[in-house]
């Protein structure tokens, strides 16, 4: 057989993991819905890809105004490959008599930020340009960037008492 006939050989071997470090900055709320009778809120952030592997802001208690204050890191070990690339980002009310209320919750697919990261071997923040340009998707509902274009809300959202759909406020990110 000539080297012409032969069969091309592919490489099948599935894509060696990558360990990536992801970084969430949670700088403050807006518009925080109350849930104590009182009229306050103990806000405080989850963030996850996975939900055994959450990470939580401190505590931001007595909030009264809708407006929490934290500008807290939260850092991420995760793998590349990897089935979901979505980071959950969730709002609660601390309570301690009883489990915690979530106030409201939004997702991100981070799988094109992880591809481009992984092609380009260089660290990536995701900024209004990004965001625009890689990760917005038809029917998103609008974020309000910051003036400086590197940090925006996000709204949180979760089903009332009747199963309808409502933002309950704002995580600036």
């Amino acid at each position: 057989m000539a080297p012409e006939d032969e069969e091309p050989i592919y490489d099948i071997q599935k894509k060696p993991v990558e360990e990536f470090e992801v970084r969430l900055v949670v700088w403050d709320t807006k518009e925080i819905k109350m849930m104590d009778d009182e009229g306050t809120s103990d806000v405080f952030i989850k963030a996850f890809f996975d939900s055994n592997n959450g990470l939580e802001t401190d505590c931001h208690y007595r909030c009264q105004t809708g407006k929490a204050s934290f500008n807290y890191r939260l850092l991420f070990k995760e793998n590349y490959p990897r089935k979901d690339y979505r980071l959950n980002i969730q709002a609660y009310d601390r309570d301690f008599f009883k489990s915690n209320d979530i106030i409201g919750s939004c997702m991100f697919d981070l799988k094109q930020a992880f591809e481009d990261v992984s092609i380009t071997k260089r660290p990536l923040g995701v900024n209004k340009k990004y965001y625009d340009g890689y990760l917005k998707k038809e029917g998103d509902k609008p974020i309000e960037w910051k003036e400086d274009g590197n940090s925006f809300f996000v709204p949180m959202a979760s089903k009332n008492d009747k199963g309808k759909l409502e933002e309950n406020g704002f995580v600036r990110i």
